[in-house]
């Protein structure tokens, strides 16, 4: 039988309608938030989010929903949250590169 043991948890996600999180990513979120808890309190994480400036007041608000769950749960935010804005960008995975060095450098 596997174990989950995690030494850190990070989460990457967009942001759809209005200001939520994605379909596909509910199920991971909801078993975080009910079944996991007492197994990732104290871990060090973080949070990149996806989204777009021009929808304003929702921009990267489901990367925000993570960031508070992972408060509630304890988890340890190593570095504040990295919003990639998809007007600006059409090559986020290059422009995470350093924010993930940089997490990677904190973990130790």
């Amino acid at each position: 039988m596997l174990t989950f043991e995690p030494q850190a948890v990070l989460a990457v996600t967009s942001t759809t309608g209005m200001g939520e999180l994605p379909d596909n990513l509910m199920p991971l979120y909801v078993q975080l938030r009910d079944l996991l808890p007492a197994a990732l309190r104290g871990l060090p994480g973080g949070v990149i989010a996806l989204g777009d400036a021009s929808y304003g007041d929702t921009f990267c608000a489901g990367g925000e929903q993570m960031r508070e769950l992972f408060a509630e749960l304890g988890i340890v935010e190593l570095q504040d949250m990295l919003r990639l804005d998809g007007s600006e960008s059409v090559t986020p995975e290059t422009d995470a590169e350093p924010w993930l060095a940089a997490f990677i450098e904190l973990l130790g």
